[in-house]
């Protein structure tokens, strides 16, 4: 069953693109079975249709398909949402479809007929995958915006605050600084942090 852990809600729906509806009904119950929500179509384009209104935990795509191929639509669903993990699960065994899939981006290659649990496996894999890429975008949005906040502190700050690099040049200048040395951050970027230093220390201090 699918974990309780707070997660968007699309994390859970699977879009399956598969020609044969009894195949769709199959998958369908199974994945229901597992937690999933579960969104089929039997076309590519109609695959991409919904990939461009809706967002997807992970797609299940059969290569063998009546409108475009799989590739096609792999390459479109990659171009409309480029965190989605894509399982193939076709009949076609032929070794250059699974590396052609992989090398497209694919996140896996399963052959009809399918083993449940092994689709099962694949897609919990593919799942966990979006939701760890999910995470990762949101720490890193949160650093941002926490950089950002220490960008508007220092700014705003009534005392002169010099920030440097590991090479001792000047990185952050505030608006305090400018007013204390009489430099404007303009003229003060990037250079040695000892220009601002009486030179009798300077020698010290390097």
């Amino acid at each position: 069953m699918m974990d309780a852990e707070q997660h968007p809600s699309y994390l859970s729906s699977i879009l399956i693109v598969d020609d044969e509806p009894d195949i769709c009904l199959a998958i369908e119950d199974l994945l229901r079975h597992e937690g999933y929500t579960v969104r089929s179509v039997l076309t590519g384009r109609d695959a991409l249709l919904a990939a461009e209104q809706n967002q997807f935990g992970a797609a299940i795509l059969d290569l063998g398909l009546p409108d475009l191929s799989g590739f096609e639509v792999l390459r479109g669903l990659a171009e409309l949402d480029p965190q989605l993990p894509v399982i193939i699960l076709t009949a076609s065994a032929q070794d250059s479809h699974t590396v052609e899939s992989l090398r497209r981006g694919a996140f896996g290659y399963i052959t009809k007929p399918y083993h449940r649990d092994e689709l099962i496996l694949a897609l919990r894999q593919a799942v966990d995958v979006r939701k760890l890429a999910l995470k990762m975008h949101r720490a890193e949005h949160a650093l941002s915006m926490s950089e950002e906040q220490f960008r508007q502190v220092v700014r705003a700050a009534p005392d002169g605050i010099v920030l440097t690099d590991d090479d001792g040049k000047i990185v952050s200048w505030n608006t305090a600084a400018e007013r204390l040395f009489g430099y404007t951050a303009g003229e003060m970027l990037g250079q040695p942090l000892a220009t601002i230093m009486p030179t009798r220390y300077r020698e010290d201090h390097q």
